[in-house]
């Protein structure tokens, strides 16, 4: 019985389950699979950035209040779970960052939803190769896994699913499985470049020359080929006897371009995962891994690529994990401000511009940047050198000055305060 057969009768898994995985053929003829794609430093940077930016950043717990604003809840349950402690054996940076790979490499991200009577109290990592299928009876969705030797299933009420960009259907596209192709390249040509190496950078071939029989085939191969081969050859030039001559079947380093493919085997790599070549550390030609233009490229990075990312996460907290009373109540949300921390006089210049237009307070300010807050500081400041439009070029109405122990006035309308 094949594998295929195997996992179909075992688990119920066909081939669209393994495609999804893995991908299936491959041109280049090297098989793919997550650990041997780890291999390769380019995908191996793609994911622990997705994964280590994803778990340091400070997930918070919001409520909505009526005016539109909002405020941080730290006392509901699930605030407790996403942002402190989501289960006994884990921080939440390995939780979080353990599900930000699994969804970088495999398009889905699952974790068993524990419960003490109905309060959620914890979510256990499930396996990356957990499926997802309908039953065939109800059409309900459910989830089954292997542990500890045994298949599982598990409804859909009990899996925190994170589900990656698909095309529809229960599962999110593979981007292992859709970057194969590349990867199977990009396999094959670190092998090429290994056993390049190992044979100490010498090429294949034949000796061609005057007719010889066994013995003498065994005693020329000890004599002249044995010292010259592999890496640690003892013998680095030899003399071949009279009529002999040698025929090479490689294609030398520089006629295969084998610098260029690995240069662009990375880039590709990079395209695939969404991540600019720089934050990988490689850079084009003619760019540095400094200045304006790599931090335009961060910046493009962050909203254009990690924050769908991370917006993908936070909807899956929103609908997966809040009961659906709190929805419209609570939400979670990802400070992405923590990525953007400049030098301190940027800071300073932004806090500045921030509070003259009362977005910001100074105890808001005082929050983010971890100073002790002060009475008086929730209080929301404007700039009064601000004026109307339509009043530019008007004179002001001349004050009244009260006499000693008379009130102060009013002010009527159009008066300068």
């Amino acid at each position: 019985m094949s594998l295929l057969s195997w996992a179909k009768e075992k688990f119920g898994w066909g081939y669209g389950r393994w495609g999804s995985l893995y991908g299936g053929e491959v041109w280049a003829g090297k098989p793919v699979t997550a650990d041997g794609a780890m291999q390769l430093s380019a995908w191996w940077r793609c994911v622990k950035l997705y994964a280590e930016v994803t778990g340091s950043l400070p997930l918070k717990f919001y409520q909505r209040k009526p005016d539109g604003d909002r405020t941080q809840v730290r006392d509901h349950p699930i605030a407790d779970l996403i942002a402190v402690d989501p289960n006994i054996d884990q921080t939440t940076q390995e939780f979080w960052g353990s599900q930000a790979a699994a969804l970088a490499i495999f398009g889905n991200a699952y974790a068993e939803k524990q419960f003490v009577g109905t309060r959620l109290v914890a979510l256990q990592p499930l396996p990356y190769d957990t499926h997802p299928f309908r039953d065939p009876d109800t059409d309900e969705l459910k989830y089954r896994f292997a542990y500890g030797g045994k298949t599982e299933t598990l409804p859909r009420g009990k899996v925190f699913h994170t589900k990656g960009f698909s095309l529809g259907g229960d599962l999110g596209i593979s981007p292992l499985a859709a970057a194969r192709q590349e990867l199977s390249i990009s396999l094959a040509t670190e092998q090429a470049t290994g056993s390049w190496f190992a044979r100490g950078l010498r090429m294949s071939g034949f000796f061609t020359g005057t007719g010889l029989d066994d013995k003498q085939r065994k005693q020329f191969k000890e004599a002249y080929i044995d010292p010259i081969t592999g890496n640690d050859a003892n013998a680095h030039y030899g003399i071949l006897p009279p009529n002999f001559d040698f025929k090479t079947i490689n294609i030398p380093p520089k006629d295969a371009e084998m610098l260029l493919s690995r240069r662009h085997n990375l880039e590709e790599i990079a395209r695939f995962m969404g991540v600019p070549p720089v934050l990988i550390g490689h850079s084009a030609d003619g760019q540095t891994m400094w200045g304006t233009g790599v931090e335009a490229i961060i910046l493009q990075w962050l909203t254009m690529g990690l924050d769908a990312f991370l917006s993908n996460i936070e909807k899956s907290i929103n609908k997966r994990l809040l009961i659906p009373a709190d929805r419209k109540k609570f939400f979670a949300e990802f400070d992405r401000n923590a990525l953007l921390r400049a030098d301190s006089s940027g800071r300073a210049e932004l806090y500045w511009k921030l509070v003259q237009i009362s977005a910001l307070t100074l105890n808001m300010v005082c929050d983010k940047e971890n100073f002790a807050c002060f009475d008086g500081g929730d209080v929301r400041l404007v700039n009064f050198t601000l004026a109307r439009l339509d009043q530019l070029g008007q004179k002001p109405a001349a004050r009244i000055q009260p006499a000693p122990g008379e009130p102060i006035p009013e002010p009527t309308q159009g008066t300068a305060p």
